[in-house]
């Protein structure tokens, strides 16, 4: 029993990668924008160096464009945010995209949203695109709350909506839950 017990810490510390809830909302700021740009789509998804590499050195215009293929290629999970329609986004740490994410060894967590471009934005430290290192050792499931402005998206501490709502979001799968604000 000593053993097995001395081998539990060596088996979870062993090259495993983290899986993450991911959970992404959009500011009311956000709402006046739509007029412009009735849809905003933001993609998650879990890459290696060379892709997030990859899609840095594209731009978001370049990775949005139509026939780009990358989206497709990095297995992406989209939200989609319009004036008609108000949601969370949860992705749940047992989705079953995160078995192909974690084949590649994975190390960025990206984010990447297809807000408007602003002329004043440095564009090697995008507003629109956020990365989160993932651990390589899985210990507890970890969870990444994402918030999305007028002009970028951000990493905050907890979800916008309230645990135990009647609409509060289930983690079986990605889905999408309409917001009672």
């Amino acid at each position: 029993m000593r053993m097995l017990l001395a081998l539990i810490p060596a088996f979870i510390l062993t090259g495993c990668v983290s899986q993450y809830k991911v959970v992404v909302d959009f500011s009311p700021e956000l709402q006046p924008h739509f007029v412009e740009f009735p849809t905003i789509e933001v993609d998650i998804a879990a890459l290696t160096d060379a892709e997030a590499d990859e899609v840095k050195q594209m731009g978001v215009e370049k990775y949005f464009a139509p026939g780009s293929g990358i989206r497709q290629r990095l297995n992406v999970q989209t939200c989609f945010f319009s004036k008609e329609e108000r949601y969370t986004y949860v992705l749940p740490s047992r989705a079953p995209v995160w078995q192909t994410w974690k084949q590649k060894k994975p190390s960025t967590l990206m984010v990447i949203a297809s807000l408007p471009h602003d002329p004043s934005m440095s564009p090697q430290a995008d507003p629109r695109l956020l990365t989160v290192a993932i651990a390589k050792s899985f210990i507890v499931a970890r969870s990444v709350y994402i918030w999305v402005e007028p002009k970028r998206i951000i990493r905050v501490t907890k979800a916008a909506y309230k645990k135990g709502e009647k609409d509060s979001p289930k983690t079986e799968q990605w889905i999408e839950i309409r917001e009672s604000r």
